[in-house]
């Protein structure tokens, strides 16, 4: 009786355990799936928004422009750029048949940017923009521009990110306070990274123009070569609608350069030392990183510019945000099925 007791005893106590990790699993999976859901759908849903007199920018689609009095089945007209109102009729008109699910076609809008009003009452609905986007890195610990100069940075500087858009604009739309730019990364290997020194380079919240990182890039724990960095936008699908140059993303064929050596800024202005043409005998340290040791070796400036090391940080790969609803609601919802079938 008493072993039968004891194992009655052990297996009560079993099952009271396994009840309680499912309810806790149960717990982790809600609050998961709603704070997920509170975070992201308000953000993601007013990104859409377009207020009144507010700012739409040619090829964002899916716009919701109820707010604006536009309304389904209803015609908006542009009246032209010159200061002469609204009098007489638009120079251009479209038709708006969903006014939640709005497209600012390139087709229609290139070149009409500006008010656009609604018809035929003639009241101010939105704005309509051209995109326009830049970068530039800025070495902050030298205190020089290094986009376009061709002048190496020395190894162990910090270097900033300066974003410079007009998608600032879409900052002030209701329940909004940044508009996400992405900076691509290209390392001398052509491994892409998703972030540098730990900071991450998808969605980054800008809220102005010009809008600086500061000091985020560590060049110490980085090879020796040229790297590119390159920025875009596909907010509302924009770059995907409209991938123009200067406008959703700028120049990949354009690579800002930035070779890493110990040379200081000054130094290569004395010796003229910029670009990968550097004259004399300059020399500089190169670093290579393996995954237990770092071994530094003295050798002149020019065979440093010709060797690339063969072991490189490993590139993190990309992932898209909107995966992270996914995965908080399959939590939710294979907690909640767990805790049906232990309650049946």
């Amino acid at each position: 009786m008493f072993i039968v007791s004891l194992t009655r005893f052990s297996t009560s106590e079993n099952q009271m355990r396994r009840a309680d990790m499912v309810e806790w699993f149960t717990w982790c999976g809600v609050v998961a799936l709603i704070g997920t859901l509170l975070i992201v759908l308000p953000v993601s849903g007013a990104l859409f928004t377009i207020p009144e007199g507010g700012t739409a920018f040619i090829g964002e689609k899916g716009l919701d422009i109820t707010q604006t009095g536009a309304t389904s089945n209803s015609m908006i007209g542009w009246f032209g750029t010159q200061d002469n109102g609204t009098s007489g009729e638009p120079s251009a008109k479209t038709s708006v048949d969903d006014a939640k699910n709005f497209y600012i076609a390139p087709a229609i809008f290139s070149n009409k940017t500006g008010a656009w009003y609604t018809l035929p009452e003639k009241k101010l609905a939105f704005y309509v923009e051209d995109p326009a986007l830049s970068i530039r890195v800025f070495d902050e610990t030298s205190n020089f521009d290094v986009t376009g100069t061709g002048r190496t940075v020395p190894k162990g500087d910090q270097l900033s990110f300066t974003i410079e858009t007009n998608l600032v604009e879409i900052a002030n739309r209701p329940g909004i306070t940044s508009v996400p730019i992405t900076i691509d990364l290209m390392q001398p290997n052509g491994n892409e990274l998703a972030q540098v020194s730990g900071f991450q380079l998808n969605n980054i919240g800008v809220i102005k123009s010009p809008y600086s990182t500061g000091a985020v890039w560590d060049t110490s724990n980085y090879p020796i070569g040229p790297s590119s960095v390159w920025a875009y936008s596909n907010v509302n699908g924009i770059k995907d609608n409209y991938p123009v140059v200067g406008k959703t993303e700028t120049d990949k064929a354009r690579k800002i350069q930035i070779l890493v050596a110990t040379t200081s800024p000054a130094t290569q202005a004395q010796t003229g030392v910029t670009g990968t043409t550097p004259p004399g005998p300059v020399s500089t340290t190169i670093i290579t990183i393996t995954a237990t040791s770092a071994e530094q070796t003295t050798v002149p400036l020019t065979s440093a510019l010709s060797t690339v090391p063969t072991s490189l940080p490993t590139a993190t790969t990309k992932a898209p945000g909107p995966d992270m609803v996914l995965i908080a609601a399959g939590l939710g919802i294979a907690a909640l099925i767990a805790r049906e079938k232990d309650a049946h």
